[in-house]
């Protein structure tokens, strides 16, 4: 239910946008749709939160690179 809520959200918010980027009436709206009512701009087309894949983040703790080292304060004695 989660992903229609947002489909429906950004399927509403999409054309303002559009039309905030662009300054552009509504009646021109279409000409930034490929077939229909489909959202496409330059190779990039809105076909909705289901179509994303789900990809979890695995924790990597200590092992994520950091350019910071951490030194002992004996060493600064």
């Amino acid at each position: 239910m989660a992903g229609g809520l947002i489909d429906h959200y950004t399927w509403n918010h999409i054309p303002i946008w559009i039309r905030r980027k662009h300054r552009i009436p509504s009646s021109q709206l279409r000409n930034h749709c490929d077939r229909g009512w489909r959202f496409a701009s330059s190779g990039a087309v809105f076909l909705g939160a289901s179509s994303v894949k789900i990809e979890r983040y695995r924790y990597r703790g200590a092992r994520i690179p950091t350019p910071w080292t951490i030194e002992s304060a004996a060493s600064h004695s």
